[in-house]
């Protein structure tokens, strides 16, 4: 079992890079407006993504801690290989819409349980302590993967946006195959009370929240976290746009999301050593400060690359050290359902600002767009570094 638990922890990496390399990641919003979508509407199509993956994300966390991680991943890759497909012969928003609800729940599938299926093969070869480290390779992966989709993409959308994603078709299928290739984490039967039924369903999604309700710290962490995270999101997608009305074709887009992946990549391998060297405290609040104040740079300055790149580095750092640290307050047999309601936070602050933007960015300018982002991100960041000084 020792050699299976390993095991997992290797394969993770290969599959963290097969399912980040989408081709589509750094097209969909530009061959949405090529089919006619506005701003507006993109901005409502990714509202639709989180609302769905908002009202589903903690049910899909539960399948996960009731019914295995492994088939929960199976599943959510098996989903987004039918996405991809809708989205090539999509021509209206209600393809579109159809197209967002399957990533979403794509998405949903995976995000606790791919993180739990580690952290629990690591808890049991009694190595948690360095679940940061692995899970910053990991990001690094990801970001690594990310850089050659941008690329890649970017490059066959310059010729034609089904060649990309056609190109998706093919690596999403075999990460399906390699899906079932990892092993289920053993979970001690003190940690798996709930019967896998529908009642075990609601009691598991009812003493998650209990757990999330009575603990301030993983509360914080959840609200604070999220919220920087779906904020950065928000210039990731967005800038897309930007650069695509200033002239710039997919490629040359796809050259400056990449070059914001891979140094995203490369410091997300770093976050361990800066939290020992920093504590905890001063990296939840030295790291949004740093990444707010980047999103002022992006709202105020002509030449926005170099804050967009700083931006996505620190929303990597951020994703990697929040996600140890609630890791560590909460169990086992809770882990997939606590990471989705953190996920579903993460959705609740999309589903309110990316459709806001969008329609700011449409009736007004980009420019007005993103400095009311940087007002929003700095009202969170002064709120919660007053809850910060209440709980610590």
């Amino acid at each position: 079992m020792t050699e299976l638990m390993e095991s997992n922890i290797k394969k993770n990496y290969v599959f963290s890079f097969l399912m980040n390399f989408r081709l589509s990641s750094g097209l969909w919003m530009i061959y949405m407006a090529s089919r006619g979508m506005s701003l507006t509407q993109i901005g409502f199509l990714e509202g639709i993504f989180h609302v769905t993956s908002l009202t589903m994300e903690v049910p899909t966390g539960s399948i996960a801690d009731l019914f295995g991680r492994k088939l929960s991943r199976s599943m959510g890759r098996c989903l987004s290989f039918a996405s991809i497909l809708i989205l090539i012969g999509s021509t209206s928003f209600l393809h579109f819409t159809a197209f967002m609800i399957l990533a979403a729940l794509s998405y949903n599938l995976e995000s606790g349980s791919g993180e739990a299926l580690v952290y629990d093969s690591m808890k049991y070869l009694g190595r948690e302590d360095r679940f940061m480290s692995v899970l910053g390779k990991q990001e690094a992966v990801f970001q690594v993967s990310s850089v050659g989709a941008l690329l890649l993409g970017g490059l066959l959308g310059t010729f034609d946006y089904h060649l990309a994603f056609w190109t998706s078709v093919g690596i999403i299928g075999f990460s399906i195959f390699y899906s079932l290739t990892f092993t289920e984490p053993p979970i001690s039967e003190s940690e798996t009370r709930n019967p896998k039924s529908l009642l075990g369903f609601f009691v598991q999604i009812s003493e998650s929240f209990t757990l999330i309700l009575g603990d301030r710290k993983v509360s914080f962490l959840i609200f604070f976290v999220q919220a920087i995270l779906a904020f950065s999101t928000c210039i990731f997608f967005y800038m897309q746009n930007y650069w695509k009305g200033l002239g710039r074709n997919e490629f040359q887009i796809g050259v400056f999301l990449a070059a914001g992946s891979f140094l995203a990549g490369l410091v997300a391998m770093k976050v361990q050593r800066l939290s020992h060297l920093l504590k905890e405290k001063k990296v939840l609040i030295i790291l949004p400060l740093i990444s707010v104040a980047s999103m002022w740079g992006v709202a105020l300055c002509s030449n926005k690359l170099p804050f967009f790149m700083v931006v996505t580095m620190i929303e990597a750092m951020l994703f990697v050290a929040g996600n140890d640290y609630i890791n560590k307050l909460i169990p086992s047999r809770s882990r997939a359902t606590i990471i989705s309601f953190a996920s579903m936070m993460y959705s609740l602050v999309m589903i309110v600002f990316f459709p806001i933007f969008g329609r700011i960015a449409d009736r007004v300018s980009f420019g007005v767009a993103f400095f009311s982002l940087a007002v929003a991100a700095t009202f969170l960041y002064v709120i919660s570094m007053y809850l910060l000084k209440r709980i610590t």
